[in-house]
């Protein structure tokens, strides 16, 4: 008797599973060190940071009594604003029948990491419209908030901005080390279009740039003009804005923005940006016997605040348009 398919079909496995479980493509993530870490402040959920003015320097005219002028002092504060929770469960009966299930049951606690991860740079990044909306912002003669136009297409950004943009750091006194650009992807797709435009010009700053691009897995791979240039999906976004400002020196409308973020993160006395981790993730598991089904929850607690405006610059760009 022959034994071939179409008489043995009992045999064979109407269904196979792969022993592979595919899980969600996700980005990478910014440094932790681009905000100063103030997480050790004692109790209570607001922290209150004083700051130093400037003083008056005076011309001195022999034996006449000295100007005394008081030393203007301010005060910039932190709150633990942000109280959040992710919950899974998986049931005893999904764990007796399902081939993946201890995998299934794994891989909770590193999803739910993940999304606070997420949570809390996306509120980090956040912090860049602390800056006065709507206004250029300007610091030492120099803006440092306006909306990118490179003359063809509104809201793409070219490198007149980041040549404005250095300018604008160095009349503000920030030092050239520590300058980092953090851009919105299509941003990153505009700057490699315009570079590999003028792909003849012999500059060691941009080689590689027209095969590989300024991001690679939203992470830092080049420097223009002084500033790393990283690459993120998590920028804040704007619905509307007009400002009369940056180097096309005019008022700008834009919508459906994006904001990019241009800081000095030298030193934690350089960094615009705090953050403080009130709770660190914690992962609670317990079995709930009434539901037969166990149960996971990760909690965490955090806020971010703004302490240094003149080290912080804003360029805003379309969601959708590029060079």
């Amino acid at each position: 008797m022959s034994n071939v398919t179409s008489n043995q079909a009992p045999l064979i496995k109407a269904q196979v599973f792969s022993e592979f479980m595919l899980e969600q493509i996700n980005d990478g993530f910014l440094p932790d060190s681009i905000s100063r870490d103030v997480t050790d402040f004692g109790d209570g959920d607001t922290l209150f940071i004083p700051s130093l003015g400037e003083t008056t320097l005076r011309d001195y005219v022999e034996d006449t009594d000295v100007k005394y002028d008081s030393l203007d002092s301010g005060q910039i504060q932190l709150t633990i604003t942000d109280y959040v929770s992710a919950a899974s469960y998986i049931t005893r009966k999904l764990q007796q029948d399902g081939y993946k299930a201890a995998a299934l049951e794994a891989a909770i606690p590193r999803e739910h990491l993940r999304l606070i991860k997420e949570r809390w740079e996306t509120d980090l990044l956040e912090q860049a419209n602390s800056q006065t909306i709507a206004d250029p912002n300007t610091v030492n003669n120099f803006d440092h908030r306006w909306v990118a136009n490179s003359g063809a297409t509104l809201g793409v950004l070219t490198l007149d901005d980041v040549l404005y943009l250095k300018l604008g750091f160095d009349k503000a006194f920030i030092p050239d080390q520590g300058r980092v650009l953090i851009v919105d992807p299509i941003v990153e797709a505009s700057l490699n279009k315009q570079v590999g435009d003028q792909a003849f010009i012999n500059n060691p700053q941009f080689e590689g740039i027209v095969t590989t691009g300024f991001a690679q897995a939203m992470r830092f791979v080049r420097n223009i003009f002084g500033f790393d240039v990283w690459c993120s999906n998590r920028l804040p976004r704007i619905a509307a804005e007009t400002i009369n400002g940056g180097p096309q020196d005019a008022s700008t409308a834009l919508t459906a923005g994006v904001a990019n973020i241009a800081m000095s993160v030298l030193d934690d006395q350089h960094k615009p940006f705090m953050s403080a981790m009130r709770q660190h993730p914690i992962v609670d598991g317990e079995f709930n016997k009434d539901r037969q089904r166990d149960e996971y929850v990760t909690t965490a607690r955090w806020g971010h605040g703004t302490q240094r405006q003149e080290t912080l610059s804003v360029i805003l760009t379309s969601e959708t348009a590029y060079a």
